[in-house]
Order: C-alpha cells, then sequence, then structure tokens
C-alpha cells in the first residue's frame, strides 16, 4: 500500500525526484520545479510515493477551483508495471477527491518516433477512468489532448485555468 509525501526543497529524496523527473521527461517539457517545492506557485505541489520506505515515484499538481492538473507523474523505471502508476492515480484521485483531474497525453501522431509509448501511456489512463476531453493544445513543439477523471472540462475552463496561473506569475 502506498503513501504520499509531499516535497519541499529539504525533502530527504529531494535528489532521487530529481533524478526521476529528468530521466522521465524530455528537457523541452521540464519546467523549473523550485516553484511547486517552496510553495511559491500558488496551488501546485510535489508529491512523492512510497512503498514503506522505498521511494517508488512522484507527481506534480496544479489546483486552482474544483481542477488538479497532473503536470508530471513518473514511476522509478524498476518499478513500472508492477501497478505502482495504478495505485498512485487512485492516490491522487483520493488526495484531491471531488476535483477533476486533468493528465495531458501526447497526441497519437502518426509519425511519431514513440508512437507505442503514446498509445500504452493513453491506455494506461483509460483503464484507471480517464476519458479525453474536447481539449487538445500545442506546447514546447509537441501536441498533446487532456483527459479527464471525475468529469470534464471544456476548452474555456481549460484556458480560464492557465490563463488564472500566468496572471499571477505577472504580478
Amino acid at each position: 500500500m502506498l503513501t504520499l509525501q509531499k516535497i519541499t526543497l529539504d525533502f530527504k529524496d529531494r535528489d532521487a525526484v530529481m533524478a526521476l523527473y529528468q530521466e522521465a521527461f524530455p528537457e523541452n517539457e521540464r519546467r523549473p520545479l523550485a516553484p511547486f517545492l517552496d510553495g511559491s506557485e500558488e496551488g501546485g505541489e510535489v508529491v512523492a510515493f512510497y512503498d514503506g520506505e522505498r521511494f517508488c515515484g512522484f507527481f506534480c499538481l496544479l489546483t486552482y477551483w474544483d481542477i488538479t492538473h497532473i503536470l508530471y507523474f513518473a514511476v522509478e523505471a524498476s518499478l513500472r508495471g508492477r501497478g505502482y502508476g495504478t495505485e498512485a492515480l487512485g492516490l491522487v484521485a483520493k488526495y484531491k477527491e471531488g476535483n477533476r483531474i486533468l493528465a495531458d497525453l501526447e497526441a497519437l501522431v502518426p509519425k511519431a518516433e514513440n508512437l507505442l509509448q503514446r498509445q500504452k501511456r493513453r491506455d494506461f489512463y483509460l483503464r484507471n477512468g480517464y476519458v479525453r476531453s474536447l481539449v487538445s493544445y500545442d506546447w514546447q513543439g509537441e501536441s498533446y489532448d487532456i483527459f479527464v477523471f471525475n468529469g470534464d472540462v471544456t476548452p474555456k475552463e481549460f484556458s480560464d485555468f492557465w490563463r488564472h496561473h500566468a496572471q499571477k506569475h505577472r504580478r
């Protein structure tokens, strides 16, 4: 059974989180995590999940209204395929109970080098109760589709969500 621990700048396994972050996400998709760790990103947090004392992975969340967006979600490479991801997604739903949970997945572009990986990721979220919304967008040269758990999200809600966070950073 997994447990959660919120990550801060002085978190004991911060180096493991950062190493997994760099291993699991391409450089063009990474943004600084420091604002999520030091509390300056309103509604943002990074949470690690553990099996006993063993660090298994983390997720980075951004919440506003009743929407929680999973910005990053990764399981340690040696632990993938063992059910940790499914259990962790279930913990996110409990942790943010009542919220709509958003996940952005790379679009299934036929010529993508990692098409099989994209399909597996999509299948994983579908198996875990996520459904595709009408929201798609481009960021950092990549196309994404939004999948939602516990409801739906409109393009306007998605836009307003990000507009809110962008305004917070302009102040």
